[in-house]
């Protein structure tokens, strides 16, 4: 069991006491002592195998619970023993056996009072979930005078959401899954990418950047004030009062226990225990002002987006601190929240409210979408950040390779036994299970092994494209002129792009006729000739993008394409034909000479149209025998080709060209979507055309439609 199963045990243990017995000293103790277990960073699962018949074992375990000790009474550490042992503690199994299960149910309703159960249950006759969930609606609790209208509504929305939440049982009382808060994150919800409210990966990062820069704003500004609020001195009373108020009905609790020593032994616990609770809060208030005067919050994106995943219904983010209670609390009063739908240990769920922000790839608000925050001390930051941007398969591979030398990977930390050997640091973390560091993008099985087998190269950059080789201007359906587009294409640091305009066939993209075309290639004759007299080192490539037409064929005639420089063809109607039909039409498309680049291949349009009923394999092998180059077209809502076909190409050793498609100078800037994804599929600057000056790309170019393989053309 790791720390937060362990606290839902003592958690519990608690409920169940306080429904048979009462609320006492006992139960505020084991449900502050659950609270604390679920921020306590050493597993405590990895006492849970000592040998205790081994003296020097059982030291390592008394010397832990001695930490406890200095807290709670001898009864509360006698508890946590036996569960770090066993698993669970006679208390809570006997309970458990005597009580209801209906009664057990309605305990997970925290805004239900536990003293509450009883009464609703004689009083108006309420047995389980469902009848309270009736009653709420129909508002018979607060008609009752026993409830505000507000506590019946608190209620019936924490019915509602536990409802909503729960697709996992483990046990009577808990929802929680074995592995914790933080493994939680591997039950991502399922979502469709090709649902029209599904957020693609460049809508859901500019959304994450947002609620990055918001954050990181409150909780640096704010933390102080939240904390400089609370009074030292009324901390300390209330503890103080606390403790004193709850003596009788705990000596009544225990009076079943018949030897009078061990009440004695309780009671001398109590006050002990409650002068250390005033020393606590003392300290930890004058920690919790320094820290938040001083502390200046890391927040990272973690997960699906910071993977750079095509598209994601929910966003992850990992916070540094070790006031998890104080953040949490400022992302709670955060205007991007709707409502908060989890709250446990280091892990805050909450939903986003649809207004907060204008999605600025498709001019739309923000769909119904979940944010995970999770909080990892400066100490434990490192494995805590590695398992949330893996997959699950990758992370149980670097649990596997711990298990290999004999150590345990949990997500506090890479432990020999009780010894922490690594935990602050992704990087050596990695280097401790004899592994290179792994990019976040290729933290998926799907192609971290042959990366690592390769050597684990250096993967393709940004800063490593020197041109776009698919760019729409004003003479089809662009909305810039060459000169715009020229100039920011510079400013990227490019030598030369390839104007690719719509053909004829192409009428919504108000495509031109071949004499059009001609005419185009004139005006861009005429810009390079003024830029090379200029002394400007730049070059336009003269293109199209043609259609491949429905029953087969190009829109152009090859007398037209011979005079091009660059060719792009694609498949812009027709999408929903058979496999074989679209086969045959891309057959007509490599057997062209003058072709040089089959556009967004599968023409997939994430958030509203699933791939084209292509084959990958169909499209490498002929990329290959035709020496033909496959797009990756960057557009946010294409990334076509996406990973997994990818992944094939590199396989096969057919080129790739990331091409933005744009249509206006400003979406050259999407170049990086491209890049993103071409690194989640482990390429290097190898498996990319467009890496090199003209000269070189030409020579590369001419090289490979000649059947010589990429890899001796870089």
């Amino acid at each position: 069991m790791n720390n937060v199963d362990i606290a839902e045990v003592v958690e519990q243990t608690a409920l169940l006491l306080s429904y048979r017995e009462g609320a006492s000293f006992f139960t505020d103790e084991l449900r502050e002592m659950a609270r604390l277990l679920r921020l306590f960073e050493i597993p405590l699962e990895n006492y849970a195998s000592l040998d205790l018949g081994n003296k020097h074992e059982v030291q390592e375990l008394e010397s832990m619970l001695e930490y406890w000790r200095q807290s709670f009474s001898p009864d509360a550490v006698w508890n946590l023993r036996e569960i770090i042992l066993t698993g669970s503690n006679p208390i809570r199994d006997k309970l458990l056996n005597e009580t209801s299960p209906s009664v057990i149910r309605l305990m997970k309703i925290k805004s239900l009072p536990i003293e509450a159960i009883g009464f609703i249950r004689s009083s108006l006759g309420i047995r389980n979930v469902e009848q309270l969930k009736q009653a709420c609606r129909s508002s018979v609790l607060s008609q009752s005078n026993a409830f505000t209208e507000q506590e019946e509504l608190d209620i019936f929305e924490d019915i509602v959401k536990i409802e909503k939440s729960v697709s996992t049982k483990v046990d009577p009382v808990s929802d929680e899954p074995s592995g914790g808060e933080i493994l939680a994150y591997f039950r991502a919800e399922s979502f469709d990418v090709y649902d029209s409210e599904t957020m693609f990966w460049a809508n859901a990062d500019a959304l994450a950047d947002v609620i990055l820069a918001s954050l990181q704003e409150e909780l640096k500004t704010k933390t102080t004030k939240l904390v400089g609020d609370l009074d030292v001195k009324d901390t300390i009373f209330e503890v103080r009062d606390h403790a004193l108020g709850v003596v009788g009905r705990f000596k009544r609790f225990f009076t079943s226990r018949s030897d009078p020593r061990y009440r004695q032994m309780l009671e001398e616990a109590e006050e002990r225990t409650r002068e250390q609770m005033q020393r606590r809060a003392v300290a930890e208030m004058a920690t919790q002002r320094e820290s938040a005067v001083n502390a200046s919050l890391e927040i990272v994106k973690v997960g699906a987006v910071r993977r750079c995943e095509p598209a994601t219904a929910q966003l992850d983010f990992l916070i540094k601190t070790d006031d998890t209670e104080i953040a949490f609390e400022r992302v709670k009063k955060s205007r991007f929240v709707k409502e908060v739908l989890v709250e446990q240990g280091r892990r805050l769920t909450v939903s986003l409210r649809p207004d907060f922000f204008t999605l600025p790839y498709n001019k739309r608000l923000t769909p119904p979408a979940t944010l995970n925050f999770y909080t990892a001390s400066e100490l434990t930051f490192g494995t805590v950040e590695t398992l949330l941007t893996s997959s699950r398969d990758h992370w149980q591979r670097l649990t596997n390779l711990a298990e290999n030398k004999g150590w345990n990977l949990t997500p506090l930390g890479l432990y020999n036994g009780m010894h922490r050997i690594s935990s602050r640091t992704s990087e050596r973390l990695y280097n401790k299970l004899d592994l290179p560091y792994v990019p976040v993008e290729l933290r998926d099985e799907s192609v971290v092994q042959r990366w690592i087998d390769d050597g684990s190269p250096e993967l393709v950059r940004i800063e490593d494209i020197r041109s776009d080789l698919h760019i729409h201007s004003t003479f089809s359906d662009g909305t810039d002129e060459i000169p715009e587009i020229v100039a920011r294409a510079r400013s990227l640091g490019y030598g030369f792009i390839a104007l690719t305009d719509h053909t004829k066939n192409c009428a919504v993209g108000n495509g031109m006729t071949e004499g059009e075309t001609l005419n185009a290639w004139e005006v861009v004759d005429s810009i390079n000739d003024e830029m090379k007299r200029a002394g400007i080192s730049f070059v336009i490539l003269k293109g199209a993008e043609v259609d491949i037409l429905e029953k087969g064929g190009l829109d152009f005639s090859d007398e037209t394409l011979s005079q091009a420089d660059w060719i792009v063809a694609s498949i812009h109607f027709g999408k929903i034909q058979s496999q074989s039909q679209l086969h045959r039409r891309y057959m007509d498309a490599f057997q062209n000479p003058y072709v040089d680049v089959i556009a967004h291949p599968t023409q997939r349009v994430i958030g509203l149209d699933p791939p084209m009923e292509v084959d990958i394999d169909f499209l490498c092998e002929n990329a290959l025998k035709f020496g033909k180059f496959l797009e990756l077209n960057a557009q946010p809502r294409r990334l076509d080709l996406d990973s997994k076909y990818l992944i094939k190409a590199k396989e096969y050793g057919v080129p790739v060209v990331i091409n933005t498609d744009a249509h206006a100078a400003n979406q050259l800037e999407y170049i990086r979507f491209g890049v993103q994804q071409a690194r989640r599929a482990g390429f290097t600057r190898g498996d990319v055309l467009n890496v090199s000056n003209l000269e070189v790309f030409l020579k590369r170019r001419r090289a490979f439609k000649s059947g010589v393989p990429l890899e001796n053309n870089k």
